[in-house]
């Protein structure tokens, strides 16, 4: 067993799957065990202060910390990052979307959870559209595609 396993992934998943209203708004207060009994784990305040250190030293999640006296810290600003949700799997890994084939499997995964039958069907029509296309076509797709979606974000469609 590694620290990772033991540690700090159990730390990292209750952060994600908290139900706390504190914790989802991005604060978090560990010592004399709350931390523990927030976050719904069995560690010790001591290890999920360590873990969150690692945990953003991975990048996996972000946040200002204020010390008090004590055995107390403050976690402010607390959320994870797009890394930690890649770590925990809730988030593609775009560093591996390098060729049609892989950005057609990220698709019809995609379809596979669409809400309606026509977005199933416009998703994996668009895989087997970006199965055809070579290398250099699909290049040119994707940045065509980014500008698009950035386009649409700021208002400039």
């Amino acid at each position: 067993m590694s620290v990772w396993t033991v540690r700090d992934l159990p730390v990292l998943e209750a952060l994600s799957a908290s139900g706390d209203d504190d914790v989802r708004l991005g604060y978090l207060t560990i010592g004399h065990g709350c931390g523990a009994e927030t976050l719904g784990v069995t560690h010790s305040d001591d290890a999920i202060y360590d873990s969150l250190l690692t945990l953003r030293d991975a990048g996996y999640v972000d946040f200002d910390m204020q010390l008090e006296t004590g055995p107390s810290a403050h976690f402010t600003q607390l959320r994870l990052t797009g890394a930690g949700y890649q770590a925990l799997g809730e988030w593609p890994l775009f560093d591996e979307i390098t060729s049609p084939e892989t950005m057609a499997l990220l698709l019809e995964h995609l379809a596979a959870e669409a809400p309606t039958e026509e977005e199933t069907q416009n998703m994996l029509r668009a895989a087997r559209y970006v199965r055809s296309l070579g290398g250099d076509a699909f290049r040119r797709f994707v940045v065509g595609a980014m500008a698009a979606l950035i386009r649409a974000q700021v208002g400039l469609e």
